[in-house]
């Protein structure tokens, strides 16, 4: 797996990936950090496949953790850049198929690789996870909103000395 210890166009000392990104919404700005590492290519195509962790930070200072799958959309060799990128991000609440929480706010991200940014958007997925004021729906799946807006969403890396963020608050 050598494109994971080169993503974003420069070498890493361990494979992976971390960036972050200013979602710029109608409710104001929202704030999501991820990190990710290489999970191994997927069996049913090939390509490489990640998994790992994010950290969403609502305009209304909520912060919500979220589990990354993610995976390059086309054969990669150790450069990345200009690939296609896809990330499904959730929240898993512990023992939520028991007691019946919601695995909310999930968002999808589109993209390619621009050496050193990951640039996509979210297909309008943040609109129907959150209301106009930022507050995440909480209804039935039924009368979810419909997308209102797509946002572009710009990665730049994050240093690896800058760990810290998995279990920080958001203001």
């Amino acid at each position: 797996m050598p494109w994971g210890f080169y993503l974003g166009g420069s070498a890493h000392p361990y494979p992976g990936w971390q960036g972050t990104a200013t979602l710029h919404g109608s409710a104001g700005d929202y704030v999501l950090t991820i990190w990710m590492y290489p999970t191994g290519r997927s069996r049913l195509s090939g390509n490489p496949t990640f998994t790992g962790n994010a950290r969403l930070c609502t305009p209304r200072g909520e912060g919500f953790a979220l589990k990354l799958y993610a995976a390059i959309l086309e054969h990669a060799g150790r450069d990345t850049n200009g690939k296609p990128m896809r990330i499904d991000l959730h929240a898993r609440q512990p023992f939520w198929s028991i007691n019946g929480t919601t695995d909310r706010p999930r968002l999808t991200l589109q993209g390619k690789w621009e050496n050193p940014d990951l640039v996509m958007d979210d297909g309008g997925t943040l609109s129907v996870e959150f209301l106009p004021d930022g507050r995440l729906y909480e209804g039935p799946g039924r009368n979810r909103p419909h997308a209102r807006e797509t946002i572009r969403v710009v990665f730049h890396e994050l240093p690896w000395t800058t760990m810290t963020w998995a279990g920080g608050g958001c203001r």
